[in-house]
């Protein structure tokens, strides 16, 4: 009985080693059959059904080979009757940025109008006369743009990024909320909290503090107003301050409008008939940067003590070559640059 089981389970396992040898020449059979496909690729022969990678496809042009050296666009820059230029540089990338540039600041800020660019900032991109906010975010999601708003204390800038193929979308809005902000009471009451939130931030930011320090104690005059507003002036702050402030400063002879990857002519009939109307005003004197020199000290909570070193350096960024040993200096020593024109403070 015994020799009758192990009979049997040698015969298994000899049926079971044939089928495995079946398997194994069936799948080599098929490797090596000269179909083409994977294998054939790694034995090296030639497909029969796929044309070879040397061979021009049929119907397919391939498109001209860019040359060895592409000259860089050149700006275009066009003033209109009015004052306000418009400037213009191509380029290879797909996208368009656009932006707004005003040469107003808080340098021209007045005792009645001190914060206005810091609210002003805040309120871009806000209900205008001919859209709401929230139109204005719609428009600008459905190009899948990016708008920008920054101030300092010579510039205010608005900026658009969106594809060259809504160009002319982009410098309507662009134009639109710019030129007719509504100041809405409440959106402004809305941006007045922002703005208050964001004071109690600055002061306890030691650096922000110092460069706004250095300022007031540096300079006098309109250089020493502080960029941001402060505990003292955002309650007198409101939409009539903001109308006034913006109908005086920002007007055709200080205000650009420069793109980059536009086409110059492009911009310029889609540009023109929306601002040519602007009201040409004579320009307001510029305020001039006056250096005394001081000190300022302020008491704080904080167990730690900040300090900041500054002094005058003529020339500052009007000059290039003056920029570009500040900018090495400021590399090596790690210090920062603040001031206005014709006259840096480094820090």
């Amino acid at each position: 009985m015994y020799r009758a089981a192990s009979s049997r389970l040698r015969a298994l396992k000899v049926r079971r080693g044939s089928r495995v040898l079946a398997r194994f020449s069936s799948s080599t059979a098929v490797a090596t059959k000269p179909s083409g496909g994977l294998f054939s690729w790694l034995s090296g022969r030639r497909s029969d059904s796929l044309p070879p990678l040397d061979f021009p496809l049929k119907d397919v042009q391939l498109p001209p080979p860019l040359p060895d050296y592409i000259e860089p666009g050149k700006t275009k820059i066009t003033t209109l009757t009015n004052g306000l230029k418009i400037a213009s540089e191509t380029s290879a990338s797909p996208a368009a940025s656009i932006g707004l540039y005003i040469d107003c600041g808080s340098i021209y800020e007045t005792p009645a109008s001190y914060g206005a660019t810091h609210l002003l900032e805040r309120m871009a991109f806000k209900s205008t006369l001919n859209r709401s906010h929230l139109r204005i975010v719609r428009e600008v999601e459905a190009v899948g743009g990016n708008v920008t708003a920054a101030s300092s204390r010579e510039h205010m800038i608005y900026t658009y990024d969106a594809l060259k193929t809504y160009v002319p979308q982009i410098v309507e809005l662009l134009v639109d909320c710019v030129r007719n902000p509504a100041f809405l009471d409440w959106e402004v009451n809305e941006q007045l909290e922002n703005v208050k939130a964001e004071i109690d931030e600055y002061y306890k930011n030691p650096q922000h503090f110092l460069l706004e320090a250095v300022h007031s104690a540096g300079y006098s005059g309109s250089y020493g107003n502080s960029l941001a507003a402060t505990e003292a002036t955002v309650n007198r702050l409101n939409s009539t301050v903001l109308e006034e402030f913006v109908a005086e400063n920002y007007t055709a002879p200080r205000i650009v409008l420069a793109a980059s990857g536009v086409e110059h002519e492009e911009l310029l009939k889609v540009a023109e008939p929306l601002l040519s109307d602007l009201p040409k005003v004579p320009r307001t004197e510029e305020p001039t940067p006056v250096y005394e020199g001081g000190d300022y000290r302020r008491q704080a909570d904080s167990g730690m003590t900040h300090f900041a070193l500054a002094f005058e350096v003529s020339g500052g960024w009007l000059k290039e070559k003056d920029a570009m040993t500040l900018t090495v200096l400021q590399m090596e020593k790690e210090v920062v640059v603040v001031g206005g024109r014709g006259r840096d403070v480094r820090v």
